[in-house]
């Protein structure tokens, strides 16, 4: 532990050097372009983003003052001279308030239009040490010019690439570090770039330092190992190409962290005293488990009782001898390995006494029974020499990069040991040295596998969900102790971890923001199972979370606008926001590059097919978190006009053209035309065309039919416009067009014949009524006509129209009425 200390001091000082930092003053600009706000901090952004309840503006100041949604609130409001508050303007007229963000936005608020005068006027962009925009809109850096990425809105920075003005980055820059200290660095080949003329050159430094050192790989390979990095620092590392003579700098660079590679400390240390020479002590260890590199040589330290100087002899073999010791004194010895990285950790320390004529043997162990979780054993000594107490290791192995271990210590003479919390069908190596009253004893060893069957190791799975917070979950057994054990360093893991234990299957872990872990899970209870495979987590440092609420605005058929927010609140600088637009139906992708301070970020993509779908990731330019969405463009509309014209043995199609509405659709894509038949509940493909009619025959008698004429489907039919459907009733003859009808939406047929049928039908009844009104009326008058009076009766007889039938042809004709015969009506 003292060295490992003193390893980092070290390395936090001289180790790793360090330089001043020096601040950073960022300009902000004086006045905004046209049309767009200025936040109180001084940063600009567009006045549509103004009171649309997100803040804009890292202070918030344009959410402030805004007008509320209430009715019959007017924006402005009277005030007392000098009464507005600091986010308001006041007018010069009326003393009225408005809102700051009304100021100069090219609308009169004011009736005396005050908050339109003195305003900054915007001058055409210029930009003297970069690359105007063709558009005019924005100025970049000239090493983003060519570099492989859309900076500019409309393109133009990747138009008319040269080999002169191409720029190489290389992208999807990552590390990885191995148990000897090593870390490999790979990343993605840069676009168009030569494979046989160019080279990459890795640039390293460490934190705080201004100065960037060289490494050159004279290499075209996208892997390299860095073997230069001091264990346990944290260095700044980039990688760029080289063409010929040609340098492509960049500003885009990883930080990582060295992992410690010194190596573990030897094992299995024994002392005994040689025969023929006195105050001779003959030393013999086994090398470390984990050596991190190659052993150069080995470190013998020894002491007398009641010294604190330790004295120091080398060997490049695995035993030695030390000489010239005195005699009867007590003397504790241990060692240590040398790597490149220096020197490793101290093994434990052993005690001999140099007395003449005196040889400590080993003890003895004997098991005594053994089964799935414990081992019993027994331990004796077979000498006179008092014995105060045992010192047994215990060691296993689940894989090849750790040697486990655990150490019991045992007073007395005699003494028989149970040890519990194995795991089954494991071997384990028993090693044994006493304690006597002349000093430590040789080692003794015996091996042993416990019985059953070995569980399996869990499978873990670890992620970081927050700047500080890890998520772990895993698979195993049900109804034990897990025990989580995470560190920075495969070393710190795997000799001082940091631990928790659950019985669940799942647990979120605190960590230091910043940092790499490396996680590992294992049952703990009620047997110590083999652990999992270790996982790496890089937790997530303030400019590398993903951006948050990623979501789309408006959706149309060749735009869509999209809209998140910054990954941290409250950005004190500008950050660089690569868009990644994929076509899932083309199968392309293109990446442009968005510049923003704002708290809020909107953006157009533009260019877009209509229906397509695409795959939007948004993150920041140093390859951090990603938040990705998908889009589905809206599609072509449906043609218009949709009829059927019915012929002798087929029908013909007809409907408008496309172009008439539809700017983005050529006549040469051509429609395709469906078929659906109710009946027998098919559906065909009938064919397509690129004119505005289409034939169709064969039609079947008394089946139904709908047909659907659309946009021709692109890309395998995952590409098409909205379909126009038109139904059609074929009753019987196959040659009466009344027997088509239309939907109410595409034919005014189906509105006007039931129309005219309801008339004539009214008109048919009326003249029905008419004509029993007038047989009625005419027989009234016949039934006058033909009376008479009838003297026997004394009256006048009316006859009705039905007795003027054939039956009445005898009766005479009354022609007249007698002067002297008075005529009487009842």
């Amino acid at each position: 532990t003292s060295s490992a200390s003193s390893a980092r001091m070290v390395c936090a000082s001289a180790w790793c050097g360090s330089s001043p930092v020096h601040p950073i003053t960022t300009l902000i600009p004086p006045t905004c372009l046209p049309n767009h706000f200025r936040c109180n901090s001084g940063a600009c952004i567009i006045n549509s983003w103004v009171c649309d309840g997100y803040k804009d503006c890292s202070d918030g100041s344009d959410e402030e003052a805004c007008p509320t949604s209430r009715p019959n609130v007017t924006a402005t409001s009277p005030a007392l001279p000098g009464r507005c508050s600091r986010f308001e303007f006041e007018c010069q007229q009326l003393h009225k308030c408005i809102p700051n963000w009304k100021r100069c936005d090219g609308v009169r608020d004011c009736q005396d239009g005050t908050d339109e005068r003195n305003c900054p006027t915007q001058s055409s962009l210029s930009c003297p040490s970069g690359f105007r925009c063709e558009d005019g809109e924005a100025c970049i850096l000239l090493t983003e010019r060519c570099d492989g990425y859309l900076d500019c809105s409309d393109s133009s920075d990747e138009r008319n690439c040269t080999d002169d003005t191409i720029v190489y980055k290389v992208q999807n820059l990552q590390w990885t570090a191995d148990f000897s200290g090593d870390v490999t660095l790979t990343w993605a080949r840069p676009k168009r770039m030569s494979s046989t003329s160019c080279v990459y050159n890795i640039y390293y430094r460490v934190v705080g330092e201004s100065i960037w050192k060289v490494l050159e790989t004279h290499s075209n390979k996208t892997n390299s190992v860095l073997k230069v990095l001091k264990p346990d620092c944290t260095y700044q590392v980039k990688v760029q190409v080289q063409c010929l003579s040609r340098v492509y700098n960049t500003n885009d660079f990883i930080t990582l962290r060295a992992p410690e590679g010194l190596p573990d400390a030897p094992i299995n240390l024994q002392l005994s005293l040689k025969k023929e020479a006195e105050g001779v002590v003959m030393c013999w260890w086994s090398p470390p488990v984990n050596a991190h590199g190659l052993i150069r040589e080995f470190i013998v330290e020894y002491s007398s009782s009641g010294s604190k100087e330790w004295t120091s002899l080398r060997t490049t073999k695995n035993y030695t001898e030390i000489k010239d010791l005195q005699v009867n004194t007590l003397y504790t010895v241990r060692v240590a390995a040398v790597t490149s990285r220096g020197v490793g950790n101290w093994s434990d320390s052993k005690s001999i006494t140099t007395v003449k004529g005196k040889v400590i043997p080993p003890p003895v162990i004997h098991i005594e029974s053994y089964s799935e979780d414990s081992i019993s054993f027994s331990l004796k000594m077979t000498t006179n020499i008092k014995v105060s107490g045992y010192v047994v290791n215990i060691y296993w192995t689940f894989d090849t990069h750790r040697q486990e271990k655990r150490t019991l210590v045992i007073e007395g003479e005699k003494s028989i040991q149970k040890v519990a919390n194995l795991t089954a069908h494991t071997p384990y190596e028993i090693s044994a040295w006493a304690k006597t009253e002349l000093g430590d004893s040789p080692l003794s060893f015996v091996h042993v596998v416990t019985s059953g069957t070995r569980p399996v190791s869990p499978s873990l799975k670890a992620k970081a969900i927050n700047q500080t917070a890890v998520e772990c979950s895993w698979t195993g057994p049900r109804n034990v102790v897990y025990g989580i054990f995470y560190a920075t360093s495969f070393l710190e893991l795997y000799r001082s971890p940091h631990n928790s234990s659950t019985s669940a299957h799942n647990i979120t872990v605190l960590v230091q923001r910043d940092e790499q872990y490396l996680f590992l899970v294992r049952v703990m209870s009620p047997y110590q199972g083999p652990p999992s495979e270790s996982v790496v987590v890089k937790m997530i440092p303030d400019n590398r979370l993903p951006p948050r609420h990623l979501h789309a605005v408006h959706t149309g058929k060749t735009f869509a606008v999209i809209k998140w927010e910054s990954p941290y609140d409250s950005p004190d600088q500008d950050m660089l926001y690569a868009v990644a637009v994929k076509d899932l139906v083309r199968k392309t992708d293109k990446i442009y590059k968005v510049k923003s301070r704002n708290s809020t970020v909107e953006y157009t993509i533009k260019k877009l097919e209509p229906g397509g779908k695409y795959h939007v990731i948004v993150q920041l330019g140093n390859m951090s978190k990603e938040s990705s969405m998908k889009i589905n463009t809206v599609p072509l509309s449906a043609p218009d006009a949709l009829k059927i014209i019915t012929e002798n043995d087929h029908i013909l199609l007809f409907w408008k053209s496309l172009a008439l509405k539809e700017s983005n659709f050529n006549e040469s894509r051509g429609y395709e035309i469906h078929m659906f038949d109710s009946l027998m509940n098919i559906t065909a493909y009938l064919g397509n065309t690129t004119e505005n009619f289409f034939k169709v025959s064969n039609l079947k008698i008394g089946h139904n039919y709908s047909f659907s004429v659309q946009a021709r489907c692109l890309y395998g039919g995952q590409m098409c416009g909205e379909p126009a459907t038109l139904l059609y009733d074929e009753l019987g003859t196959g040659t009466d067009s009344s027997a088509s009808k239309a939907s109410p939406g595409t034919d005014v047929a189906a509105i006007v014949v039931p129309v005219l049928f309801l008339l004539l039908l009214t008109l048919g009844i009326g003249f029905v009524l008419l004509y029993m009104r007038h047989r009625r009326l005419q027989n009234s008058f016949t039934a006058f006509a033909n009376s008479h009076y009838s003297s026997r009766l004394g009256s006048a007889i009316f006859s009705s129209g039905d007795d003027l039938g054939d039956e009445d042809d005898e009766a005479p004709m009354i022609t007249g009425f007698s002067d002297d015969v008075p005529m009487v009506i009842a």
